[in-house]
């Protein structure tokens, strides 16, 4: 999936909203945002869609060309995909026609989102990547030649995760308080080592410790991208059924308020 983010100096709104629209293979994002004491606020649109290369997480074996032809392509009426925008410097007017060109494809109402999409003075777009939570790896490992120091993952490096939950940072800062831990539990062992001059009984390794780190925290994290990504996936529903059965379960899941028990589990710290 691919976040288009544009930007709008001289906004007319003066309070702050977000406005989420579905359409068909698609969904965008409306809003406008404060930035700070005496200064206008900013609008912004996002329009999120499903990568035509993948199907899932699973790249196509042969990569299937899109729909939608690039600023550069349009003279010689050819069709390309954009590459992974990894420097973050695109062209506004080019980006902006391509994206554009999805909200009507989509169907998304785009009385709220042209405005801003046509006025945009930076545009980007980039890719929404996650990890396979599912690793026999782990998460920290101890560096050869070192005499017993360890490298450890965590928050992005240990589990990126789809930001249709708004996760990441919340889990990473759990991460970093579980991990704090089990460091000042290994410190004070080795002090009380020191002290007495000898170990004490069933004191854990470093690497016990460490790994004890990842067990807490791999399960939360890994529902939680997993959550993410049907949720991205579901919500970029493609035309007819698709997009009906995601209308539909939104609705249901409103009204038994399984939506808000998913966003609150999530939120709930787990360390």
């Amino acid at each position: 999936m691919n976040p288009h983010n544009t930007t709008n100096a001289s906004p007319t709104t003066p309070t702050s909203e977000l406005c989420q629209y579905f359409g068909d293979g698609a969904y965008a994002l409306a809003g406008t945002y404060g930035v700070g004491e005496s200064k206008p606020p900013v609008k912004a649109a996002f329009l999120v869609f499903k990568d035509e290369n993948y199907n899932g997480p699973f790249r196509k074996k042969k990569t299937a060309p899109t729909n939608i032809a690039s600023a550069s392509d349009t003279a010689t009426n050819t069709i390309s995909t954009a590459p992974e925008n990894a420097d973050w410097t695109q062209s506004a007017e080019s980006i902006s026609e391509i994206m554009y060109q999805r909200i009507q494809e989509a169907s998304i109402p785009d009385l709220q989102i042209s405005p801003i999409v046509q006025n945009s003075d930076r545009v980007f777009e980039t890719g929404v990547y996650f990890h396979n939570p599912f690793s026999i790896h782990g998460w920290s490992r101890e560096v050869k030649g070192t005499g017993g120091r360890f490298c450890v993952l965590s928050g992005d490096a240990a589990h990126a995760m789809p930001p249709f939950l708004g996760q990441g940072a919340n889990q990473a800062i759990q991460d970093a308080y579980t991990l704090a831990h089990k460091i000042f539990e290994h410190n004070a062992n080795c002090l009380i080592t020191v002290k007495s001059n000898q170990e004490p009984n069933n004191t854990p390794s470093l690497k016990e410790l460490l790994k004890s780190y990842e067990q807490i925290r791999w399960p939360p994290t890994a529902s939680i991208t997993l959550k993410a990504a049907f949720l991205g996936y579901l919500e970029v529903g493609g035309a007819g059924f698709l997009s009906k059965f995601r209308d539909s379960f939104f609705f249901v899941a409103g009204k038994i308020g399984l939506a808000a028990k998913v966003f609150l589990d999530a939120a709930t710290p787990k360390v």
